[in-house]
């Protein structure tokens, strides 16, 4: 496990304005900081270079994703690698994260509604074997944080589901539902709600 990094004053400073807006001037923290626009520029670059930091617009998911989950997962070894490839790439992901305790895996998904989320865990988590047992608990909307970072349309809409693996329109999910399965939104499959 890697060691904690340490932060200065001024460092914290300015992790704490970019959290309240990634658009706050370089000059309104050189002020509040008593150092040059120069300087600010300099530490927050080094904050992006040590990976400490990642300036990026952020999505009120509860907008369009009101349907909040966090699932817990006990599984084999195999079936959690297996998941983590899964969903690691999965747009609508926001946590995923091995465990100890009574899970060995969480995943904390968003959805548009309850049929989406549903379709989501009958067909992409429960169909694997190896699987022991899934907690869902659901909730309606984040209060913290209210902006958050979904990977949503970072690439070309492509025709591959990265839950399933192949063509969204091969997915059982997709197939055995009659059409109500919405997809992916990174493909070319998705259907938004009208």
């Amino acid at each position: 496990m890697k060691g904690k990094k340490k932060l200065d004053a001024s460092s914290k400073v300015i992790i704490s304005e970019l959290g309240k807006s990634g658009r706050v001037k370089l000059t309104t923290l050189a002020k509040k900081l008593s150092i040059t626009p120069a300087a600010v520029k300099e530490r927050v670059e080094r904050l992006v270079e040590k990976n400490i930091i990642k300036v990026i617009g952020l999505i009120n998911a509860n907008e369009l994703f009101p349907i909040n989950a966090l699932i817990g997962i006990e599984a084999d070894a195999n079936t959690v690698n297996v998941l983590i490839r899964k969903f690691r790439a999965c747009p609508l992901v926001f946590h995923l994260s091995k465990t100890t305790g009574v899970y060995n895996l969480f995943i904390g998904m968003v959805a548009e509604d309850m049929e989406h989320l549903e379709n989501r865990i009958n067909y992409h988590i429960r169909s694997e074997p190896g699987l022991k047992h899934v907690e869902v608990n659901i909730g309606h909307g984040a209060i913290v944080p209210e902006f958050r970072q979904l990977r949503l349309w970072q690439k070309e809409q492509t025709d591959t589901c990265v839950c399933y693996g192949g063509r969204c329109d091969e997915c059982p999910a997709y197939t055995e539902l009659g059409g109500t399965c919405r997809g992916c939104p990174d493909t070319l499959f998705y259907k938004e709600e009208e």
